[in-house]
């Protein structure tokens, strides 16, 4: 558990290094045009791969932290056995999706590896990657709560749960 929560700290401190570098890309690009009608061309393109990067990695991250919105009116009134049926359609409907994601994104990563990007000289596969990978943890995240659900080491409630859950705590 104690390795789960250190690549957890791991991706926070990515995230917010993400946010920080595109807010500082951003804003120094908007200040530059304003104030001296000119700006750093390569942000533009630095800004939009950095958003795609936050956007991956924070997707993993709200996967972990149960930050992803859940519509729980229907699962709530069902029987703990008929819960675990739902965490296993809901979980194999998951794990399609994102199989779906890492492996179009590894397509596309082989389509580009011969390429890069006009402005910054960054290879175009970059984001498709990340994709990939991303794909792939949420995969193993969701495999890995099914399989604690079934062998009932986790609640079939808490695989449903959302972040809004704890706002009544």
């Amino acid at each position: 558990m104690r390795a789960l929560r250190l690549c957890e700290i791991l991706l926070e401190v990515i995230v917010a290094a993400l946010m920080l570098a595109l807010v500082v890309m951003v804003f120094t690009n908007v200040v530059l045009r304003f104030a001296f009608s000119s700006g750093i061309v390569v942000t533009e393109e630095l800004s939009r791969i950095t958003l795609s990067l936050l956007v991956f990695i924070g997707s993993v991250l709200a996967l972990i932290q149960h930050g992803h919105i859940a519509m729980t009116m229907m699962i709530d009134r069902f029987s703990p056995g008929l819960k675990k049926v739902a965490v296993l359609a809901t979980g194999a409907i998951m794990v399609y999706c994102n199989w779906l994601l890492a492996d179009g994104s590894w397509v596309q990563a082989k389509l580009n590896f011969s390429s890069n990007y006009p402005l910054s000289g960054l290879p175009s596969e970059t984001i498709y990657v990340v994709a990939a990978i991303c794909g792939l943890l949420m995969t193993i995240i969701i495999l890995a709560r099914m399989l604690l659900i079934l062998v009932g080491r986790m609640p079939p409630e808490q695989f449903f749960q959302s972040a809004s859950a704890n706002l009544g705590e």
